[in-house]
C-alpha cells in the first residue's frame, strides 16, 4: 500500500462504483442496497486510502454514561476530556496520540470535529485512541459521526456500564461494526457491583450476546476507569474494586498491539470488506446473469425469425404488390447488358409491355431516392399496424423471458416502450432496395456468353437481311423492276420473326420475373428486418447489463490484488 499508484487506482475504482451504484444502467438496485454498499465503500476508502504509515485507530464506543471519557483519562494518565456523571458529555471526537503519528484513518471531515492531544508515549505509538459521542445519543448527527470513525477504526474497544450494558439502541449499532474492525469489551464502573456472583452474572451477559454476534470469543475487561484518573492534586481516588483489569488492558493496547499486529488488524479489517462488499454484490449482480442472458437471447432470436414469418404472411399482399413493381425494373437491367439492333428490339418491346408512362416512370424511379419511397408508400397503407403489433408482442414476450430468468426488466422495458411503426416500414423498404441491388448485381454477372450470343447474333443476322435487302433494292432499280419491296417485306418479316426467337431463347436460357430476386424477397426482408430490431434491443440491454457487472466488479479485483500484493510484501 505504500505505492501512491495504487492507491489511485484503488480511489477511481471506488469511485466508478459509487457512481455506478448510484445510477446503474440495467441493474435494479433499492435504497437500502445502496445505502449498505455505499458503506462498503466508505470503509474501503478509510483502510485502503489513508496514510502509508499503519496507525490503528482505536474507537471508544458505549451508550450514555458508560464512562468512555473517563477510561480515555485513565489511559492518558490524566484529565484530556471532560467527563460527567449527570448526562453525555462528549460532543465531539477526542483523539488521543502519539506526536509523531499521522491521523491514522480519519477523513479531513472527521479530524475538523475533534480534538487532538498528542503524547510522545513510545508504547502508544501507531496508535490513536479516539473517544466517541455516545452510540444511543439522541443527536443525530453524533450518531452519524461515531458511526463514520467506527467504520474507519482497526479495534473498537465497546464499553459497557453495569446499568445499561444491554442497551438494545447500542446493540444494534454493534451488530454491523463487529463484522469488520476487532473489538474488545470493556465493563466499566465494577465498583457499582454488589457482589461478585452480580459481577460475573453480568460478564456472563455480555459473553452471550457477543456470542450472538459471532463473537464468542471476545476478550472483556473488567474495571474501574475512575479508580486511575488523578484529581488536580495528582492524588488517585479511594477506590478498591474487586477485580480491576486496567493493567490487563494497558498491556493489551501498549506491548500486544506492536507494529505486526496492527498490520494484521488492518488486513483483516480489509479482508472483511472485499468478502462483505463481494457477497453483497454477487447478491444484486449475480455472475450467473451474464450465461442467463444469452440463453434469452439465443430465444429471442428464433422467436423473433418465428414473428417475422408469421408477420410476412399477414401482410403477403402488399409485399407481391412490391415485388410486382419491382420485376419490370430487373427487366430493364437486364435488357440493358445487350447491344447493337437486338438491344433496341428489347427496348421497343418494353416501351410495348409497360407503356410510355410507366415506362417513364420506372426509369426515373431507378434513382435509389425515390424507389425506396414508392415501396414504403405501398407498404406503409397496410402493414404499419401488424408491424407494431408484433413487435410489441416480441418485447412482452423477451420481458416475460428476463422476468423467468431472475434478470432484471426495467431496462428493457425502457428499450422497447416506443415500437416506431414508420420506422420499421422504412427499415424493410430498404432491406427490399437492397435485395433489389443485389439481384441487379447477380444478374451482371450472370449469363454473359449468353447475352454475347444473343447481341452478336441479334446484330449479325439483321445485318444480313440488310445486305440482302439492298442487293435486290439496287438490283431492281438499275433493270427497272421494283419487285424487291415484296422481298424487303418478307425480310422485315422475318426480322421481326428472328428477334421473337433470340428473344424467347434468353427468355429460356436466363431467369425471369421474381426468381432474380432467388427466394421471396419481400418475406426475406420483413423477417431480416425484425431479427435485426429484435437483436438490437437484446444488444443494447446486454451491454448495458454487462456494463454494470463489470463496474460493479471491478473495484474488488482491484482491491483483492492490492490485498495479495500486500500479503506478499509482508
Amino acid at each position: 500500500m505504500n505505492d501512491e499508484l495504487t492507491k489511485r487506482s484503488i480511489n477511481s475504482a471506488l469511485e466508478r462504483l459509487a457512481e455506478r451504484i448510484q445510477s446503474p444502467r440495467a441493474l435494479i438496485i433499492r435504497p437500502y442496497e445502496q445505502a449498505l454498499i455505499e458503506s462498503f465503500i466508505e470503509r474501503a476508502r478509510g483502510q485502503w486510502l489513508g496514510p502509508s504509515e499503519p496507525v490503528l485507530t482505536v474507537a471508544l464506543a458505549g451508550g450514555t454514561g458508560a464512562g468512555k471519557s473517563t477510561l480515555i483519562n485513565a489511559m492518558a494518565g490524566t484529565v484530556i476530556a471532560e467527563a460527567s456523571e449527570i448526562r453525555p458529555t462528549t460532543r465531539q471526537l477526542q483523539a488521543y496520540h502519539h506526536l509523531e503519528d499521522s491521523l491514522g484513518s480519519l477523513t479531513e471531515d472527521l479530524a475538523s470535529k475533534a480534538t487532538f492531544v498528542a503524547h510522545d508515549r513510545p508504547e502508544l505509538r501507531h496508535k490513536m485512541l479516539v473517544d466517541t459521542p455516545d452510540l444511543d445519543s439522541f443527536m443525530v448527527q453524533h450518531r452519524a459521526t461515531t458511526k463514520s470513525l467506527l467504520k474507519r477504526s482497526g479495534l473498537v474497544l465497546y464499553v459497557f456500564s453495569p446499568e445499561r450494558y444491554l442497551e438494545e439502541r447500542t446493540w444494534s449499532i454493534l451488530r454491523t461494526e463487529t463484522e469488520f474492525s476487532a473489538s474488545a469489551a470493556i465493563l466499566n464502573k465494577v465498583d457499582r457491583i454488589g457482589s461478585p456472583e452480580e459481577l460475573e452474572q453480568i460478564t456472563e451477559d455480555l459473553r452471550a450476546h457477543f456470542a450472538a454476534v459471532g463473537h464468542a470469543d471476545i476478550r472483556i475487561f473488567r474495571l474501574c476507569a475512575r479508580a486511575h484518573v488523578p484529581d488536580s492534586s495528582g492524588v488517585l481516588p479511594n477506590l478498591a474494586p474487586e477485580v480491576d483489569d486496567m493493567v490487563a488492558l494497558r498491556a493489551y493496547l501498549e506491548r500486544e498491539l506492536h507494529g505486526s499486529e496492527i498490520a494484521r488488524l488492518l488486513r483483516r479489517q480489509r479482508e472483511a470488506v472485499i468478502s462483505h462488499l463481494q457477497v453483497e454484490i454477487e447478491r444484486i449482480a449475480p455472475a450467473s446473469f451474464s450465461d442467463k442472458l444469452e440463453v434469452v437471447a439465443r430465444l429471442a432470436t428464433t422467436r423473433a425469425g418465428e414473428a417475422g414469418t408469421r408477420l410476412a404472411a399477414t401482410i403477403a399482399e402488399p409485399l407481391a404488390a412490391v415485388e410486382a413493381e419491382l420485376v419490370p425494373l430487373l427487366i430493364i437491367r437486364r435488357h440493358e447488358r445487350f447491344w447493337g439492333p437486338f438491344r433496341f428490339w428489347l427496348a421497343l418491346c418494353d416501351f410495348v409491355s409497360f407503356g410510355l408512362t410507366n415506362l417513364v416512370r420506372r426509369s426515373i424511379s431507378r434513382r435509389q431516392t425515390d424507389r425506396p419511397g414508392l415501396i414504403e408508400s405501398t407498404l406503409d397503407r397496410v402493414a404499419r399496424g401488424p408491424v407494431e403489433v408484433v413487435l410489441r408482442s416480441q418485447a412482452r414476450d423477451i420481458q416475460d423471458l428476463l422476468y423467468a430468468n431472475g434478470l432484471p426488466i426495467e431496462r428493457w422495458r425502457e428499450l422497447t416502450v416506443n415500437v416506431d411503426g414508420a420506422g420499421q416500414i422504412a427499415a424493410i423498404s430498404q432491406e427490399i432496395e437492397a435485395g433489389f441491388e443485389l439481384a441487379a448485381v447477380r444478374l451482371s454477372e450472370q449469363g454473359r456468353s449468353i447475352i454475347w450470343f444473343a447481341s452478336s447474333l441479334g446484330g449479325i443476322v439483321p445485318s444480313a437481311f440488310v445486305v440482302i435487302g439492298l442487293f435486290v433494292m439496287t438490283r431492281d432499280l438499275f433493270s427497272g423492276s421494283y419487285a424487291g419491296l415484296t422481298l424487303l417485306w418478307h425480310l422485315l418479316a422475318m426480322m421481326i420473326l428472328f428477334f421473337l426467337a433470340l428473344q424467347g431463347l434468353v427468355a429460356v436460357l436466363l431467369p425471369g420475373g421474381t426468381r432474380w430476386f432467388g427466394p421471396s424477397l419481400g418475406p426475406q426482408s420483413v423477417s431480416r428486418v425484425i431479427s435485426r430490431t429484435v437483436d438490437l434491443w437484446v444488444d443494447a440491454y446486454r451491454t448495458d447489463l454487462n456494463s454494470d457487472l463489470a463496474e460493479l466488479r471491478e473495484p474488488l479485483v482491484v482491491l483483492q490484488n492490492a490485498g495479495h500484493a500486500e500479503a506478499e510484501s509482508v
